[in-house]
């Protein structure tokens, strides 16, 4: 049965189950060749970050690149409040943070992708990337960026360029040969460490022929960046206050089975039937307004990790995304407002 009741399709349920062995598969190679070949770049790890003090240790907020980051003006309003503690951002939302002018303490990076990861730090070969995929421009949340997609891609590069500095690049070993080089380009501080892809302790282990290759700190991921800076905020940061935000793992319902992340794949394994795609969509009503979302059984399973993860997690994490299917054990769903006030809270204390 799905959170709220409503029993998922089989095709759903079967594929949700299948999907660990599907990544591994899919990702292997890729991870284990960008590892030998980040070795030489990876000079420090996330051990030596040194620790947030005052405000900055006292609370924290991931922003992942979720629906709701735009719908619910969510970096803006994170502006305007003048908060003052750490903010972490998934390379998908990083762009977005500087274009409205808040420059993140980290951006983290973590999909193996070898042409589409390096966008989100501006693609010096966005053009020849983008010619035969349409990954993004589907799912682009800015129709005007999308219609100027070029240009766009340009003016964060230079962006990026001039605002590196500002931030540490928080560099997962299965990180793309161009990530890595866009991000040097940039001139980013980078610290590395290790996606716990499986169990290091069995035999045929991805995660300890990684480590084999550059012996860093190992984070668990989730299969996300989202869930990753989560992790690396609760492993590493250890803020008294950790928030999340664009932090969907779904769809708002009027968005379009097409442009959803997965729809090729799935009209794939419908026999190209596109009623039948229906089939691997469930939906959930958000607890904190009542507004019902739909998920594929990516984000389904990406929920799913998150869920596991957060019930171990000394702390509740606030979930201020204000939409979408992350609710749960020791996952608590308030408002950006009330996080916020909590925040200036703990800092005066």
């Amino acid at each position: 049965m799905t959170p709220n009741n409503r029993p998922a399709a089989p095709p759903f349920s079967a594929l949700v189950d299948k999907i660990t062995q599907i990544g591994i598969e899919r990702h292997r190679d890729a991870i284990l060749a960008n590892a030998r070949r980040n070795a030489p770049f990876a000079a420090k790890s996330v051990k030596q970050i040194p620790p947030p003090a005052g405000a900055k240790r006292r609370s924290a907020i991931v922003l992942s690149a979720g629906p709701s980051i735009r719908r619910a003006r969510t970096i803006e309003r994170l502006r305007d409040s003048g908060y003052e503690g750490t903010i972490i951002a998934a390379d998908g939302a990083y762009a977005a943070c500087l274009r409205a002018g808040v420059i993140p303490d980290f951006v983290v990076t973590l999909d193996p992708h070898e042409t589409r990861m390096v966008r989100w730090f501006g693609d010096p070969d966005y053009e020849a990337h983008i010619r035969d995929d349409d990954y993004f421009e589907r799912q682009d949340l800015d129709v005007e960026a999308r219609k100027n997609a070029i240009k766009r891609n340009l003016d964060d590069m230079a962006l990026i360029d001039r605002h590196a500095a500002g931030t540490r690049a928080i560099v997962a070993s299965s990180a793309p040969e161009n990530v890595v080089a866009r991000l040097r380009q940039a001139k980013f501080d980078a610290y590395w460490w290790n996606p716990l892809v499986d169990d290091p302790t069995k035999p045929g282990s991805i995660t300890r022929e990684i480590y084999d290759v550059l012996p860093l700190p190992c984070l668990t991921t989730g299969g996300t960046v989202g869930t990753a800076a989560w992790a690396f905020a609760v492993q590493i940061l250890k803020p008294d206050v950790l928030a999340v935000a664009g932090m969907d793992l779904g769809y708002y319902p009027d968005t379009p089975i097409t442009m959803t992340q997965t729809y090729y794949e799935l009209l794939d394994m419908a026999g190209g039937d596109e009623e039948r795609v229906k089939e691997f969509f469930t939906w959930m009503d958000f607890p904190l307004t009542g507004v019902t979302f739909m998920t594929d059984p990516t984000y389904f399973w990406y929920r799913k990790n998150f869920l596991h993860l957060a019930r171990r997690s000394p702390r509740p994490t606030l979930n201020c995304t204000e939409g979408g299917t992350l609710f749960g054990d020791n996952i608590d769903c308030v408002s950006l407002d009330a996080f916020l006030a909590k925040a200036k809270e703990t800092a005066r204390g």
